[in-house]
């Protein structure tokens, strides 16, 4: 079994740089469209069995196009969307962002249950990724099933140390989160294993 994380392609959030992680119409760009459908080649044999993404349209679009090229079935799962930032969602104004740099910095400090007023803090995210990261391995760790899950940059940076055992943010810092960048992990003794982040190779 293994599974490959992935950050959704480049949309207009990320060029007009507005906090868009609800269910606002922010798309994806041409270059987010090319950049999906670059992944989905880079995937062709990788015989994956199903996709699931973040229900937020930017993930949903990169999923639904490299799942039509490989002809895999697309899932959405809340469990993969980025947090909610309440109040501050849908604006890319200096305050907003001060709010979600702030948020970030106290779950750095050991705050996890920090949060913008309306919005998720860290332990939200790690109730909904945790269980259902460790439910699929649970599932099919035994099986040759692969998977791939459409997700979000902070989400992964923040949550893939929880799942995987040989990941820590201070890795994931100074690692690439591109755009439908590749992070291939493997189940090993029961445990997740990154094999590769980008082009970081951790397992020979």
């Amino acid at each position: 079994m293994r599974i490959f994380f992935t950050r959704h392609g480049e949309s207009q959030a990320n060029v007009e740089q507005v906090i868009s992680n609800r269910k606002l119409p922010h798309a994806l760009t041409a270059k987010g469209r090319a950049q999906s459908t670059a992944l989905a080649a880079q995937l062709g044999k990788q015989n994956i069995a199903a996709i699931y993404a973040s229900p937020i349209l930017r993930a949903q679009q990169t999923a639904q196009i490299i799942g039509e090229r490989l002809s895999a079935p697309v899932t959405t799962t809340p469990a993969l969307a980025e947090f909610d930032c309440g109040i501050m969602e849908g604006r890319g104004d200096a305050e907003a962002w001060a709010a979600h740099h702030a948020v970030v910095s106290d779950w750095a400090a050991g705050r996890p249950d920090a949060h913008i007023p309306e919005g998720e803090s860290f332990t939200h995210m790690q109730a909904r990724f945790v269980p259902f990261v460790e439910q699929l391995v649970a599932q099919h760790e035994h099986t040759e099933h692969n998977f791939l899950l459409v997700a979000h940059g902070s989400l992964l940076y923040h949550m893939l140390p929880l799942v995987l055992a040989n990941v820590s943010s201070a890795f994931i810092g100074q690692q690439s989160m591109r755009n439908c960048l590749l992070i291939d992990t493997t189940v090993q003794n029961g445990q997740l294993i990154c094999a590769k982040w980008d082009q970081t190779v951790l397992l020979v």
